[in-house]
């Protein structure tokens, strides 16, 4: 499968604006064999009859399998996999993993877009047998046999079955009538060396089955299209397939081919196409009356012809006259670098696919038309080589990505998957990424997660632990990165020989990393634990520097050293002054094993080649390591044996930290109130893509209003500790608009250490300091906050409490600071995919008072100075902090009730969407002792009360960052609004600028 991802460096504006894995609910217990036992494999022989009826979107047939015991023990029952099951209510592991990773879309279906199966009825050699349902999902099965099964013996196992298939929400299912038939026949689990591997249908993590044969025929109205796996034994289909291909040959542009996408009537008379194949461990077919059909083929470096073909609709259809190109360079060099493709033929088809970017099955794929390369060279890593997905996700998507990326860099625009801006000579030098190799933005994706603590081992189940975006970064990119650096480090001929190799003694079979470690070193001659049990299972984060030890005319001896705590191999190369690559010498794999942090270990390599040639020592000149600091890896001998120079440059946005350059990125930057009016300023920047342990912004902003210099200016510390938090923040922030200076040091901790399906957890201690600048008079605040967020796309919820010690200048005695404590509960409750229910509940109360300190009923007083409030100072009539503008904290009344309490202060806020409407109602309740009035409102009758409600509708222009709220109600008004100014003068909006700055919106995205 693959998994359509953001380009990096495309993705910090796209989120300006803008997936541990969801577990099955149960694992069933299953009977292992002995981990000892030698390999064994089961063999499946299916013949099946199946039939469509396009009216009901059903499926109804009869399958029959013959079922070889090859282990060493007799069986008792067999565990059958039902995936269409997955698709039949909102408690199944699907549905779970859906919820978890944001998706609302299958939890909302309605009734007819649900899919099952159904009907079934096991007989076993021609005796019934018992069907027992896993009690936690409902689509694995345990098929208990009449008789134990012996080792060596065959059983036949028949029963009738009917699905029907869903809506498009994952793999099987049907837009219209355009179907895609995946997962979606009785199918038994794998029994290997290893035991039973029975496990539930998930989007995300696919699939483990048993070789065998297919002998499948499909029923269906006369004007479907078929793509399927297998070889199509009728010859007049076959016909009509080479007179359709013939038809479209002649069209070029999509004007060619028409824009009409709808589904012609269905033929009355029906058709029944038969496919058999066998060596394959899976069956698919898709089916379409509005297909147009593109035929080639190529000849293997082997001598042998294999057909292409390329179904698709009106949507794309110059992309997929490429497409059909992209198969045949997938036939071509997946056959030349792996091994020859075994199969008569290879078929791309265009589908309503949801799971990613394409799905693949043995000899066909449904895809989208850019991932095809990818979805064909499954065949191999997977179809051919079928090792265990669901456990070893790697094995399958990572070493095939490599693969498509090694077809893809042919290409160098397709490599990066940036064609559209390196067309541009121009743009990409602005942003820094001319002359780069393909191999250094593959690395930005691992870069942005390890850099913050986020990243996984490549090495792990895609079940259980990985999040959804790092699924296809670790899982996908990083596996492709490391492969390539191994490539590196043993040549690319040997990598060659050893998986050309692996690929030969595994075909047809269920390998395992071991088994692929122990080909690669018996081809290679080399141990290589250090890069399979170390590199890929761990999240060690690797760091290398050169230094140049002696220079003498014809050899230059190079010390490298490392603090990694885990061996590696480190590439130098020596580059002449225009960063050409001369020569590189990989070091033998060295780290602190001893895993002191502090100790560094080295390894020396020399370079016989004349001094006057090389201009500088490079750590990893072609980016194939898994660095995150790339400043230390060049050193220019230029002025002696220490230079490390480097010219400063400006990019815009983001950019890649490259060994031959270093840069300051930038963006403009514009900003208003009403006390500094309109100001305009820049933000510089080390990049936000990969932050470093040193992390700055620079933001000065000029308001000519004042003629003044405002801004924001930070400085912060990331650490990365080995235990417990995953990310420790040090930071100093200073401040300045409205006339007052904000200093703030802070210390922050996220948590778990363990990346994973939360709850995510934040705690963070700060010292403010606020400084009034017109009226002298400054605020020390010292803040202890806990933050966790959790939940899922149907229920997500946060909570956070806050201690603050607050002290005003003008008090004498520390011990009369004020002490506050605070604390807030938010839960949401979906009830359609964009409409929600959310209940917030608040309490704070102060623990010791100063005068001047207060909670507000309708919103904080922002002594932090947190919130970037338009009116702060109270100059307008429009965007009055308090009165129109607030912050929707502390009591978060959406109206005005001007109540403040230096006591204690609880509320309940409860916002509902409307149905059908772009619009909420909202009602506040809170109460409060001895309120006190300190927003300025005169003779109010309000004070009188303890307790306090509101009611109106909220109009969310943008939800969460610039909502009005319109209150109709309240115990402001008395009841109702005595007038329209009355109640247009209540009006108020909240605008989160602070929350959607995008590098905030960056960090929060990797974290979801």
């Amino acid at each position: 499968m693959k998994k359509l991802l953001l380009t990096p460096l495309l993705l910090l504006p796209v989120l300006t604006f803008a997936q541990k894995k969801p577990t099955p609910k149960s694992k069933p217990k299953t009977t292992a064999v002995a981990p000892a036992a030698p390999y064994f494999q089961q063999e499946v022989k299916y013949t099946i009859d199946v039939q469509l009826d396009d009216r009901k979107h059903q499926l109804r047939g009869r399958e029959e399998l013959a079922y070889t015991n090859n282990s060493p023990q007799p069986l008792t029952f067999i565990w059958f996999h039902l995936w269409p099951n997955a698709y039949r209510d909102n408690h199944t592991a699907f549905a779970a993993e859906q919820r978890r990773h944001g998706s609302l879309k299958f939890e909302f279906a309605k009734p007819n877009q649900r899919g099952s199966i159904d009907s079934l009825n096991f007989v076993v050699n021609g005796q019934p047998a018992r069907l027992e349902y896993d009690p936690m999902n409902p689509d694995i099965a345990k098929l208990v046999l009449p008789q134990p099964l012996a080792p060596g013996a065959t059983a036949t196992i028949a029963t009738p079955f009917r699905v029907q298939v869903p809506g498009s929400f994952s793999r099987l299912g049907h837009v219209g009538q355009s179907y895609q038939i995946s997962q979606w026949y009785p199918k038994p689990a794998v029994l290997d060396r290893r035991g039973w591997h029975p496990m539930p249908y998930l989007s995300q993590g696919e699939f483990y089955s048993e070789f065998g044969s297919f002998d499948v025929t499909i029923t269906l109205p006369t004007n479907y299209t078929v793509g399927a796996t297998g070889e199509l034994q009728n010859p007049d289909e076959k016909a009509r397939l080479a007179q359709l291909a013939l038809a479209d040959v002649t069209k070029k542009t999509k004007e060619d081919f028409g824009k009409d996408m709808a589904f012609p009537p269905s033929d009355a008379s029906t058709k029944t196409l038969r496919y058999v194949q066998d060596r394959v461990h899976d069956f698919a077919w898709f089916a379409d009356k509005r297909f147009h059909v593109l035929q080639s083929s190529v000849t293997l470096p082997s001598g042998r012809n294999v057909q292409s073909m390329v179904l698709f609709t009106n949507k794309e259809p110059q992309k997929w006259i490429k497409g059909l190109q992209d198969v045949n360079d997938a036939l071509t060099y997946y056959s030349r670098w792996v091994g020859d493709y075994p199969y008569a033929s290879a078929t791309a088809v265009d589908g309503a696919l949801v799971a990613g970017g394409g799905m693949e099955y043995p000899m066909v794929t449904v895809t989208q038309p850019g991932a095809i390369v990818h979805e064909v060279g499954h065949n191999w890593f997977y179809g051919i080589l079928g090792s265990n997905e669901r456990d070893f996700p790697w094995m399958d998507e990572g070493v095939n990505s490599y693969t498509e990326n090694r077809v893809s860099e042919l290409d160098t625009l397709k490599s990066s998957g940036m064609a559209s801006i390196l067309k541009s000579p121009k743009m990409s030098a602005r942003l820094g990424i001319d002359k780069l190799p393909p191999a250094a933005l593959a690395q930005v994706p691992y870069q942005m997660l390890a850099s913050r603590g986020l990243d996984q081992p490549v090495q792990g189940p895609s079940s259980a632990d990985y999040t959804s975006l790092n699924y296809g970064f670790v899982v996908y990119q990083k596996t492709a990165s490391l492969l390539k650096y191994l490539a590196g480090y043993l040549g690319q001929e040997k990598f060659d020989q050893a998986m050309r190799l692996y690929y030969q003694r595994w075909q047809f079979r269920h390998p395992y990393p071991e088994d692929m470690q122990a080909v690669f070193e018996e081809s290679t001659g080399q141990k290589l634990g250090w890069f399979f049990k170390d590199m890929l299972t761990g999240t060690q984060h690797y760091d290398a520097d050169v230094f140049a030890i002696a220079t003498f005319p014809d050899v230059v001896k190079v010390l490298a050293t490392t603090s990694s705590t885990t061996p590696w191999s480190v590439p130098v190369s020596s580059v002449d002054a225009q960063g050409n690559i001369l020569e590189t010498q990989w070091t033998a794999p060295f780290g602190n094993v001893e895993e002191d942090p502090e100790e560094e270990v080295t390894s020396q390599v020399d370079f016989r080649v004349q001094r006057d040639k090389i201009a500088a020592l490079v750590v990893d000149a072609g980016y194939l390591t898994p660095q995150l600091n790339r400043r230390n890896d060049r050193l220019r001998l230029e002025n002696g044996l220490f230079d490390r120079s480097e010219r400063l440059r400006l990019r815009p946005l983001a950019s890649v930290e490259r060994w031959d350059q270093a840069a300051i990125n930038w963006m403009p930057v514009l900003g208003a109130n009403t006390s500094d009016k309109f100001m305009l300023g820049a933000a510089f920047y080390n990049s936000p893509l990969v932050p470093k342990q040193l992390q700055y912004l620079a933001m000065p902003m000029y308001s000519f209003s004042r003629n003044e210099l405002n801004g924001i200016a930070n400085l912060q510390l990331n650490v990365l500790p080995r235990r417990r938090a995953r990310q420790l923040t040090a930071s100093i922030l200073a401040q300045r608009f409205e006339r007052y200076l904000k200093i703030e040091p802070s210390l922050r901790f996220d948590l778990p250490h363990r990346v994973g399906y939360g709850p995510y957890h934040q705690v963070k201690l700060a010292l403010s300091s606020i400084d009034l600048q017109d009226i002298d008079q400054t605020s020390n605040i010292v803040s202890l906050e806990y933050s966790v967020r959790g939940g899922n796309a149907r229920h997500p919820w946060t909570a956070h409490a806050e201690l603050n010690r607050l002290l005003a200048n003008d008090t004498q005695d520390n011990s009369d600071a004020a002490i506050l404590l605070r604390a807030e509960v938010t839960g949401q409750h979906f009830y359609a995919p964009k409409k929600r229910i959310q209940l917030r509940a608040f309490g704070g109360g102060f623990l010791s008072q100063q005068p001047g300190f207060l909670m507000g009923l309708s919103g904080s007083f922002d002594y932090r100075r947190q919130t970037a409030f338009l009116d702060r100072q109270q100059i307008s009539n429009t965007f009055t902090q308090f009165n129109h503008q607030t912050d929707n904290r502390d009591g978060g009344f959406k109206a005005v009730v001007p109540v403040a309490s230096d006591k204690w202060l609880a509320a309940l806020n409860l916002q509902v969407d409307v149905p059908g409407l772009p619009l909420a109602v909202f009602a506040d309740l809170g109460g409060t002792s001895q309120p006190i009035n300190a927003y300025g409102y005169a003779g109010s009758d309000v004070l009188n009360h303890q307790l306090f409600y509101d009611a109106g509708l909220t109009v969310p222009l943008f939800r969460n960052f610039l909502e009005f709220y319109i209150p109709v109600a309240g115990t402001q008004f008395g009841g109702l609004p005595e007038s329209r100014q009355q109640f247009t003068d209540n009006i108020r909006f909240v605008l989160n600028l602070s929350q959607y700055s995008p590098f905030r919106q960056l960090d929060k995205q990797l974290t979801r």
